[in-house]
């Protein structure tokens, strides 16, 4: 594994933006999966903008069928919270009343200050220490400081989140409403079904053959390039706004409900 260790942070780091060796370690699971742990000091690398990268390196062992950004931890929403309480009494109230979730991080809310000074109650986002699921839990409400409030899934997104269904941004593709578009040549359809026609190809997002069209920029690259200039000039806008912006402590990304 020492080999596929090597050439996948070897095909990151030879992308612009990507400094330095992002994985410490590799393994392989009794399914056949591959699993990459990253560094302590890779936190700022959304590895959701290079997963067409790693499948690419990983097919020199074969067929790589999917590319999954794992979390060791999972986010909710907790609506109905009262606006008055303290984040460390309702982290105790979490704790008290629902001892099987464990909080790897205090709860913060999900919208700035000021527009929360009318309101009685808001919402918090709760960060929990293992991946779970709402149904895991199987609740639809929490007691939280003699209130009950309403559990939801939280899934959090920003200007230069990439949707992998229409390939534009500012949405992930579990909210895109808009029509499939292939990252590969820019068609009417879901990027895994690309055909090519070249025998040896495997298709899908891994082709490498023309037409390749961008469907951001019209270049002739894919759509999930991280170099793609139009990724870059969000990318770096969003950057500037995070360094010029002030925010308040606690709050946390955009975010929507889910049924």
């Amino acid at each position: 594994m020492d080999a596929t260790l090597h050439r996948v942070n070897k095909a990151l780091v030879d992308n612009q933006d990507v400094t330095a060796p992002p994985f410490l370690r590799t393994q392989v699971t009794l399914r056949r999966s591959i699993i990459f742990t990253t560094t302590n000091t890779q936190n700022n690398i959304i590895y959701e903008d290079y997963t067409t990268i790693i499948a690419d390196a990983l097919t020199y062992y074969g067929k790589c069928e999917k590319v999954k950004i794992g979390k060791c931890f999972s986010q909710f929403l907790l609506h109905g919270v009262p606006t008055h309480l303290p984040l460390p009494d309702i982290s105790n109230s979490i704790a008290t009343n629902n001892p099987q979730l464990i909080q790897c991080q205090m709860p913060r809310w999900l919208t700035p200050a000021d527009r929360r000074e009318q309101k009685a109650t808001s919402t918090i986002v709760m960060t929990l220490s293992v991946s779970t699921k709402k149904a895991d839990i199987g609740r639809h409400y929490l007691t939280i400081c003699n209130r009950e409030c309403q559990l939801d899934d939280y899934i959090s997104y920003g200007r230069s989140t990439q949707c992998w269904n229409c390939q534009g941004y500012g949405h992930p593709a579990a909210l895109c409403k808009n029509p499939s578009r292939c990252t590969v040549c820019t068609d009417a359809h879901e990027t895994k079904d690309h055909p090519c026609t070249i025998p040896a190809c495997k298709r899908g997002p891994t082709c490498t053959h023309p037409p390749i069209c961008c469907a951001n920029c019209d270049a002739p690259h894919k759509t999930s390039d991280p170099n793609c200039p139009t990724h870059i000039k969000i990318r770096s806008f969003n950057n500037y706004t995070n360094m010029m912006a002030t925010t308040t402590q606690g709050d946390a990304p955009m975010a929507v409900m889910t049924e």
